[in-house]
């Protein structure tokens, strides 16, 4: 089965649609699923990497994820402040097994650099390969291991293209957060070398999607198909001087009282614009965390961080999760206005 779009949302909604018709049944260990086996998916454009539906438009958990891998973390307490679910996953010392960074970026010459410096010496290589999933995963029952077996780099007339190896890929909560991190990753590289960006392939041995998520899918199928929109281009040149100052913004930002988010965000005027939004957002995702807790002054904060932004391609996902918290607010100011009226005189 091979399914190709332009954009993220227009691969989602045939991957959708495939799976709902789906007649195999399975039942692993996380839950009842139907499943498609051996299906590849193809972005052709990978910075069209982002849904812009509002049941998928999920900026801020991707980012945390993103920065979680390439900072070579594997702790449980980095990723669960973006992704609560990480939880679940754990091992009994706090340790995610399966956590991709390490794999990756680990190491005194890591993977990353070792398939970076094998396409400098010969771009045409076959063998620029990072493998994820090792014979290790399977000899003990570990609560995570790698979905992602292979991630192969092909450098074809000065484009780098990426073609992704999946064990197991859920299609809801998974697959867009893989696209995202992945394609980030080959961007990441092609600027590395010097190359510009090519096409990302994703296969999948089994592709499903679990009982519990078909609602939501047919939610997301009934939004129909938002404007197509793609993230800003990297900037061209090495871009891990960047990235490095940006790990230090982000713990920051995380480790710290979400108060003091405005007294670290001066910090990025080190970086290039591109990667100062990304300091933007985490802090947006820091001052709105905690539902109708939060305070209502952050959100003239968040406001700021919005007009700040050198894009305005993140203007939607900002706004969404600002009108959220407004709403939150707003129905408790509802429920404790009617709970006081209700109360005896």
């Amino acid at each position: 089965m091979y399914l190709h779009a332009n954009t993220l949302d227009d691969l989602l909604d045939a991957a959708f649609k495939l799976l709902l018709k789906s007649k195999m049944r399975v039942s692993p260990t996380k839950g009842p699923t139907v499943e498609e086996q051996g299906v590849v998916l193809e972005l052709t454009s990978p910075r069209a990497r982002l849904s812009r539906a509002s049941e998928k438009g999920h900026v801020f958990s991707c980012l945390g994820e993103l920065f979680w891998y390439i900072s070579c973390k594997q702790d449980l307490a980095s990723i669960q402040y973006y992704i609560k679910r990480y939880e679940k996953y754990a091992e009994a010392d706090g340790a995610i097994w399966g956590a991709y960074g390490p794999r990756m970026f680990g190491g005194e010459r890591s993977q990353y650099e070792v398939v970076r410096d094998r396409l400098r010496a010969k771009p045409d290589t076959r063998k620029a390969v990072i493998q994820l999933f090792d014979r290790e995963d399977i000899v003990a029952d570990y609560e995570d291991v790698p979905c992602t077996c292979t991630l192969q780099f092909l450098v074809r007339d000065s484009l780098l293209h990426l073609v992704v190896h999946m064990r197991s890929n859920d299609v809801f909560m998974g697959f867009p957060h893989d696209v995202f991190a992945f394609t980030m990753i080959q961007e990441i590289l092609a600027n590395d070398l010097g190359v510009k960006l090519g096409t990302y392939k994703h296969m999948v041995g089994s592709f499903h999607l679990y009982d519990r998520d078909r609602e939501k899918v047919g939610r997301y199928l009934n939004e129909g198909f938002q404007p197509t929109h793609e993230m800003p281009a990297m900037p061209v040149g090495n871009p891990w001087n960047d990235i490095t100052t940006l790990f230090e913004i982000e713990s920051a930002i995380r480790r710290g009282d979400a108060d003091d988010v405005a007294q670290t965000l001066p910090r990025l005027d080190e970086v290039d614009p591109y990667w100062a939004d990304f300091g933007r957002l985490f802090g947006v995702y820091a001052l709105t965390r905690g539902g109708v807790d939060v305070p209502r002054e952050r959100l003239k904060q968040v406001a700021e961080l919005r007009k700040a932004m050198s894009s305005d391609f993140y203007a939607t996902y900002i706004r969404k999760r600002a009108k959220k918290l407004t709403q939150q607010i707003n129905r408790l100011d509802l429920d404790m206005r009617t709970a006081a009226e209700e109360l005896p005189r």
